[in-house]
C-alpha cells in the first residue's frame, strides 16, 4: 500500500468516533387536552407514527394505558408541580362529548391556564411546544370561547421554546360577543344548523388537523426555529388531495403564496 493514502492517527481516531457514535434518542412527546374529538386524533396520530420514544398523556383521574409507549402523567392540583422530562408537547383546546365518558380521565387545560402550563413543561425540558385551537370554537362552552380570544401567547413566546407553533384551524376563531336576546336567539338558531351539515362538507375534520401538526414535527427538525402561527388558509391547503407533506415543506422554507382552496370541496 502506497503511505501517501495512510491516514494519520488523528484523522483515524475521529473517524472511529463517528462510525461508533449511537443514533439520536427519539423523542418524548406529552399531550395535554386529549379528551374530545380533536384531543383524541392528536393522541392516536401521535400513537400511530411510532417515532416517539413515549408518549404521555396528562390526566386528572387514574387511567389505565393499554397501548404500549402511551403513559399516564398525573396533572395534580399544584399548578407549578414539577412534570416528568419531555422533549415536545401539543396542548389541545377542545371539550369531550364522550357521553360514556372515556374522556373524564383526561386533563382538559383552560385557556387562561396556557402561560403557566407552558412554564411547567418548558421546566420539564420541552424545547418545542404546538398549542392547537379547536375545529369547531362555537360549539364550545361561552366561557372557554372567551378564553381563546384572551391566549396570552407573548407570555408563552418569552418562556424561551426553540420552536412554538400555534395552530388556529378556524378564521372565526372566536365569535363576537353577543348581549340582546334576539342576537343570542339568532346565534343560538345558527349554531344548531351545524350540526346539519355532513361530516365529509365540514371545512375540516379533527384528523387533518392532528396529520398537519405531526407533519409540521417531522419536518420542522430540518428547517428553522422560531415561532410560527398557521392560520387556517394553510390548513385547509394541507387538508386537500395533495396531503400535508408538500405543503408544510413549502410552508416551513418560506413560501407565501400557498392559496386558499376552494371552500365548495371538503378536504380530500
Amino acid at each position: 500500500m502506497d503511505p501517501s493514502f495512510a491516514l494519520d492517527p488523528t484523522t483515524a481516531l475521529q473517524a472511529a468516533t463517528r462510525l461508533q457514535a449511537p443514533a439520536p434518542r427519539p423523542p418524548r412527546l406529552l399531550v395535554a387536552g386529549a379528551g374530545g374529538p380533536l384531543g383524541r386524533e392528536v393522541l392516536r396520530e401521535a400513537l400511530a407514527h411510532g417515532r416517539y420514544a413515549g408518549v404521555g398523556v396528562l390526566t386528572r383521574a387514574p387511567l389505565q394505558a393499554g397501548l404500549r409507549k402511551l403513559h399516564a402523567v398525573p396533572c395534580g392540583d399544584d399548578d407549578t408541580a414539577a412534570l416528568p422530562a419531555h422533549d415536545i408537547a401539543v396542548v389541545v383546546f377542545d371539550r369531550g362529548r364522550d357521553h360514556y365518558g372515556r374522556d373524564e380521565a383526561y386533563h382538559l387545560p383552560e385557556p387562561q391556564a396556557l402561560p403557566a402550563l407552558a412554564a411547567r413543561v418548558r421546566a420539564s425540558g420541552v424545547h418545542t411546544l404546538v398549542v392547537v385551537c379547536p375545529i369547531a370554537p362555537a360549539l364550545l362552552p361561552q366561557a372557554l370561547q372567551h378564553g381563546l380570544a384572551n391566549l396570552d401567547e407573548q407570555a408563552v413566546t418569552a418562556l424561551g421554546f426553540e420552536r412554538l407553533l400555534f395552530v388556529r384551524p378556524t378564521q372565526d376563531a372566536v365569535a363576537a360577543s353577543v348581549t340582546s336576546w334576539p342576537q343570542r336567539l339568532a346565534r343560538w338558531m345558527l349554531s344548531q344548523l351545524r350540526y346539519m351539515i355532513p361530516q365529509q362538507e365540514r371545512p375540516l375534520r379533527a384528523g387533518a388537523v392532528a396529520a398537519f401538526v405531526f407533519e409540521v414535527l417531522r419536518q420542522w427538525r430540518d428547517a428553522a426555529p422560531g415561532t410560527r402561527v398557521a392560520a387556517a388558509p394553510l390548513l385547509w391547503a394541507a387538508a386537500q388531495k395533495e396531503g400535508p407533506e408538500p405543503v408544510v415543506q413549502r410552508w416551513l422554507h418560506g413560501d407565501t403564496t400557498l392559496a386558499l382552496p376552494h371552500r365548495g370541496r371538503g378536504p380530500g
